[in-house]
């Protein structure tokens, strides 16, 4: 089982709850809370993210780097979705430099935000005001 974890056949998810259920079931019960996130930020309902986050004992440091929502980090998610209360609960919760480290196919995310037309989101002004502004290539 180690063996398959250091594959990265698991996610962090499951790797959380891998001692409460049996390996078919952790997958399953991984990808369910990964899909109930990912639902909570498209509907910019703050307290049911929080009270899944807290049900299942989970660290959102850890969530961030490890959920994808339509391919999209949970904070890029929230900006897209335009889910503003969550979006500010996950600016305001992880580190600027993890915000500063996400990225969308190498462009960060503010730069990504203002090329694709999000740069006047509420989401977009609370992180600029966390990590500052973009920093332009000479």
């Amino acid at each position: 089982m180690v063996r398959l974890l250091t594959q990265g056949t698991a996610s962090l998810i499951a790797i959380v709850l891998v001692s409460l259920f049996p390996m078919g079931k952790v997958a399953a019960q991984g990808e369910g809370i990964a899909e109930a996130i990912c639902y909570e930020i498209s509907s910019d309902n703050l307290r049911e993210l929080s009270l899944i986050i807290n049900r299942h004992n989970l660290r959102l440091r850890n969530l961030y780097s490890s959920v994808r929502c339509n391919g999209y980090s949970m904070l890029q998610f929230a900006i897209t979705a335009e889910a503003e209360e969550v979006g500010r609960m996950l600016t305001r919760s992880l580190p600027p430099r993890m915000i500063k480290n996400d990225d969308v196919d190498g462009t960060p995310l503010l730069r990504w935000a203002e090329t694709t037309g999000y740069g006047t989101s509420p989401v977009v002004q609370a992180v600029r005001e966390r990590v500052g502004p973009v920093s332009t290539p000479f």
